[in-house]
């Protein structure tokens, strides 16, 4: 009896020492896990804001896009901000925020343009600059979020990056869409909406064989963001006339991925 007693003593002991371990470890993987959905999110915001500048230089008033790309600009330098303070301590992230911080005033200030009394050739031409250059900003969050990916043990981190994925996907496809009716002279707007297409088909296919499907509300959800897949197949090169009901289903998309998204953050 008293070395049973001597053995709970100890195991208290431990579970005494270690809690404090335990729930820093806790802490970590949530900080890790919004981060991760934060920098999923800016993904989108970016496209969305390239979408916001094209309505502008267009001429649509659609969804008040000034106001979006204003509040774009800002939500992304403020998510910079937040994740350069929660992470000073990791050299990975800190080299990607620097690299990020290089590569952005360069886009935000051909985002302006959109804000400024410009022509109709010198907003086409930023456009261009900002398809071009929009990439290396997107690519260090990708970074980012793949790096958190790799060293948080995250539950089934392929759904939840799939979901992330598709989400920020639709914000691509209506982008470039709108791209391609305003008729800039970019010879790589339709390799990569086709690129798109294809990491949104990809992200199906890893939540389709998930065990998510066996949730009645997620399989839901999913089927109508694979009917949306195909209905985006269908609509390259349409014309003008449908560019609203893409970004439409395009928003649509969006928020059922985030919605697939919650479900596999919370379930057991």
């Amino acid at each position: 009896m008293k070395y049973f007693k001597t053995i709970r003593t100890k195991v208290l002991i431990f579970c005494f020492i270690m809690s404090p371990f335990s729930n820093l470890h806790a802490n970590r993987l949530e900080k890790n896990t919004s981060t991760i959905l934060v920098l999923g999110m800016e993904m989108s915001n970016m496209r969305d804001m390239l979408k916001s500048y094209i309505l502008i230089g267009a001429n649509v008033k659609y969804r008040n896009p000034t106001k979006k790309l204003k509040e774009g600009m800002i939500h992304y330098e403020n998510m910079l901000h937040t994740i350069q303070a929660n992470y000073a301590d990791d050299m990975v992230m800190q080299r990607s925020l620097k690299r990020s911080k290089e590569a952005w005033p360069i886009v935000r200030k051909a985002m302006k343009l959109a804000l400024q009394n410009e022509s109709l050739e010198k907003l086409k031409e930023g456009a261009i600059f900002i398809h071009g250059n929009i990439r290396t900003v997107i690519k260090e969050m990708a970074y980012m979020k793949k790096h958190l990916f790799e060293i948080s043990n995250i539950k089934d981190k392929e759904s939840l990056n799939a979901s992330i994925e598709i989400a920020a996907s639709a914000r691509r496809l209506s982008a470039h869409y709108m791209m391609d009716l305003w008729h800039l002279d970019d010879v790589t707007i339709e390799k990569h909406w086709e690129k798109g297409m294809q990491i949104y088909g990809d992200s199906l296919i890893i939540l389709q064989n998930s065990t998510y499907m066996e949730n009645p509300k997620f399989a839901t959800l999913f089927r109508s963001a694979k009917k949306l897949h195909h209905y985006f197949k269908r609509m390259w090169g349409k014309p003008k006339i449908f560019s609203i009901l893409i970004d439409k289903k395009a928003n649509l998309a969006f928020k059922q991925a985030k919605e697939m998204t919650q479900i596999i953050l919370h379930s057991k």
